[in-house]
């Protein structure tokens, strides 16, 4: 039988001294952990500094705080029956391209046209008119809304929204295509 005996590696992280026995896995975590504590550590001065602020501001400011991001202004789709054609990319469950029937400005039908949830009704978030989606363009408590609305057609072609700009899993792409009034 033969044993080995590696020497302990020392491994400076930060100005402290740490002594590895068992491998590189370990001293990953190790490292790991160590500068997401510094991290978190980090946050927390920003909020005593905040808090202190708070605390030596003794009247309230004479002018009210504004938004400076632009509201967006995104026109109505004008028509108000029609069916049209709607996929919505997120952290949702999948469900394909979306069938829509809007009748007097409302949805009246909402079925996946593909997948295996093919011919289902939706759930409530691809239940959308265009009107819908371009009030979500619209909302000012969106911090991100990128759309692609092609010269000389009455509605966009694609929505990215971005709920929350430091957030991850709130993004949602709305894709309208095959957009056909009827009456």
């Amino acid at each position: 039988m033969h044993l080995r005996h590696r020497r302990p590696r020392t491994v400076h992280l930060l100005g402290h001294r740490l002594v590895h026995r068992l491998g590189r896995r370990p001293l990953g975590a190790v490292v790991l952990t160590a500068g997401l504590a510094l991290a978190a550590a980090g946050c927390g001065h920003e909020n005593d500094k905040a808090s202190d602020d708070a605390e030596v501001q003794t009247e309230p400011p004479a002018t009210s705080t504004t938004t400076t991001a632009p509201a967006n202004d995104y026109p109505d789709f004008a028509p108000e029956d029609y069916t049209y054609e709607l996929e919505v990319l997120c952290y949702c469950p999948q469900v394909g391209v979306i069938g829509v029937v809007v009748a007097d400005g409302k949805v009246t039908e909402a079925k996946s046209l593909t997948g295996e949830t093919k011919g289902q009704d939706v759930p409530e978030f691809g239940r959308l008119t265009i009107n819908d989606i371009i009030a979500r363009a619209n909302d000012p408590k969106i911090d991100e809304a990128e759309v692609t609305w092609p010269a000389g057609q009455d509605y966009p072609s694609t929505v990215a929204l971005d709920h929350l700009e430091m957030a991850t899993d709130d993004e949602v792409t709305y894709t309208i295509k095959d957009v056909q009034v009827t009456q």
